[in-house]
């Protein structure tokens, strides 16, 4: 639970993780790194739109020969990240992802975007080279977006 001093939110009181996380908002998406598993985990709820923690177990963990804990840890990943959202639902959670594929390919754009300009000439340089290697109607569609901003 929530405590709250002269109306202030100061911090979560005793409680599981479970229990705090049902009562607080997840973070903002910050995190858009996704583990190959991670990635399938989201992938299966944008594809059904919402599932219980036994329902991704099925369609992620017994496919793969995986345990039920490992799915939950990865739901629970997922949740701290702000990519899924949760309902308790039982004993279990009903899990959804917190953005449309859409949204988060555009956040995860924006994320490589500001590495990009991190990394300087030498990384900007390097992508363009290995992006050109790997799929060259990938850099096409680049100029062309490139000249259409610079109209």
């Amino acid at each position: 639970m929530l405590q709250t001093v002269d109306g202030t939110l100061v911090g979560p009181s005793s409680g599981s993780y479970d229990e705090v996380m049902d009562h607080e908002l997840p973070p903002p998406v910050q995190n858009t790194s996704l583990g190959e598993l991670e990635a399938f985990v989201l992938s299966a709820l944008w594809e059904k739109g919402q599932l219980s923690t036994p329902g991704v177990f099925d369609e992620v963990g017994v496919p793969r020969g995986l345990a039920y804990t490992t799915i939950l840890t990865v739901l629970q990943r997922l949740h701290k990240k702000g990519l899924v959202t949760r309902k308790a639902s039982g004993k279990s959670h009903v899990y959804s992802p917190a953005l449309s594929r859409e949204q988060f390919s555009e956040r995860r754009g924006e994320v490589l975007a500001a590495a990009m300009v991190e990394l300087g000439s030498a990384g900007l340089s390097a992508f363009l080279s290995e992006a050109d290697r790997l799929d060259p109607e990938f850099m096409a569609q680049l100029r062309t977006q490139l000249k259409e901003l610079g109209s």
